[in-house]
């Protein structure tokens, strides 16, 4: 197969939420097929990823770097329209004049595309081409959830925040109705769209019945995040000392629902956890972490890492992992890692929602702060209870999150979407 692939950000290094999966799914895809890949370079300095990508396997590379703080203010400009303010925030007419070229030109047997944001480029494809669209989570209700005040907001809306900040709520309420509109458009369309998780397919069921029609007209699939088993593997023996004792979080720091994460997890369950058990120390560790999350360090407390070429000695020298995520869609891939590198992980309602086939002996589900501090305690006090919690956790994520099955299910409905087209 000929298959364009057209990603929201570059899928390398596979370091976080996004690139991790694009990653994960695209490249057993070109070890095996003909896949030209377009993507927005964001960081303009990702354009420097492309040798990367073709040693991996990339028939061809397109990355259009692009200013995600001019696009956002580009963005505002379209509040009285009906369209979502992500759709000309991540819109590139470079990447689309070359996407457009080269489908002209190399005539691709089908397209898969990652985020609604990249819409566009997909109804600019040929009219024969099938093209699969990965939404990933449902957007829409992760805005609603912000407009109703569950959590704090996405980088995306930055841009919006500073334009209408004395009503942010009916922007957010606005972006989730929009964004909604979107999706239903995508379902319709596409060959077929994809989520990580049951739950998000029955929400996307949801959001396709709300429409006009109040009926789902499209496939929705699911393709579950997964882990590399391999490079995230426990450490024998554990690469944590006795003092201090660690708890970690890590994920990209400048993302707001790992801001709120990381400051609610310090303010709190933290104070409620060194109570009875004062030599703990908090790690925050991961990329760009935004003023909120560095003015949290403490001495003896808590330890704000900043970005980190290599996260698993980090994790793997903390007791326990958290993730604290009060707004959350879709499989964590933080918690994935966690698991499989044998670190017991205490999470939230809304984080474990998507790591399907969890049971109290793998994953510790808390739903307050009380009880995510209690959840914790009883961790750092019962060596024997980290052991089976991290074993169980590792077989689940092995049996369950490998790649290769993912992107096995990727070719085969890329390969059903090929013979649409020919047909």
């Amino acid at each position: 197969m000929r298959v364009f692939a057209v990603t929201h950000r570059v899928p390398y290094p596979p370091n976080k939420g996004e690139k991790i999966r694009s990653h994960g799914l695209l490249v057993p895809l070109a070890s095996k097929h003909e896949v030209h890949l377009f993507a927005l370079a964001e960081p303009a300095s990702d354009v420097a990823h492309e040798r990367a990508l073709l040693d991996a396997g990339f028939a061809s590379v397109t990355l259009a770097p692009i200013d995600l703080r001019l696009r956002k203010a580009v963005s505002a400009l379209f509040v009285a329209t009906p369209l979502p303010l992500t759709l000309p925030a991540f819109f590139s007419p470079t990447l689309a004049a070359k996407i457009a070229l080269a489908a002209r030109s190399a005539k691709p047997d089908v397209a898969v595309l990652e985020s609604s944001s990249t819409l566009p480029y997909a109804e600019m494809l040929p009219r024969n081409v099938r093209w699969l669209m990965d939404l990933v989570d449902v957007d829409s209700a992760k805005w609603d959830a912000y407009a109703k005040g569950d959590g704090s907001v996405t980088e995306h809306a930055r841009a919006i925040v500073h334009v209408v900040a004395e009503a942010k709520r009916l922007v957010f309420r606005r972006e989730g109705a929009t964004l909604a509109a979107v999706e239903r458009r995508i379902v319709s369309r596409a060959f077929a769209t994809l989520v990580t998780t049951e739950r998000e397919a029955a929400l996307l069921r949801d959001v396709c019945r709300s429409g006009a029609r109040g009926e789902t007209s499209g496939r929705i699939e699911v393709v579950p995040n997964g882990v590399d088993t391999v490079k995230f593997a426990p450490v024998t023996p554990p690469a944590h000392d006795a003092r201090p004792r660690r708890i970690v979080f890590f994920g990209a720091m400048d993302y707001d629902a790992n801001v709120d994460a990381a400051r609610w997890f310090a303010d709190a369950v933290l104070p409620r956890v060194r109570e009875r058990a004062p030599d703990v120390v908090f790690v925050i560790a991961g990329s760009n972490p935004a003023p909120e999350v560095r003015s949290l360090a403490r001495t003896g407390e808590i330890e704000v890492t900043g970005f980190l070429e290599d996260i698993r000695p980090t994790v793997q020298s903390a007791l326990v992992c958290v993730a604290p995520l009060r707004v959350a869609r879709g499989v964590q891939n933080k918690i994935l890692e966690a698991m499989a590198m044998g670190v017991p992980v205490v999470t939230t309602v809304a984080a474990a929602g998507g790591v399907e086939g969890h049971t109290p002996e793998s994953l510790r589900v808390a739903e307050d702060a009380s009880a995510m501090a209690e959840a914790v305690l009883a961790l750092l006090a019962d060596e024997g209870a980290r052991t089976r919690q991290a074993a169980a956790a590792r077989k689940l994520v092995v049996a369950r999150y490998g790649w290769a099955p993912r992107a096995a299910k990727l070719e085969s409905l890329l390969e059903e979407a090929a013979a649409a087209s020919r047909a």
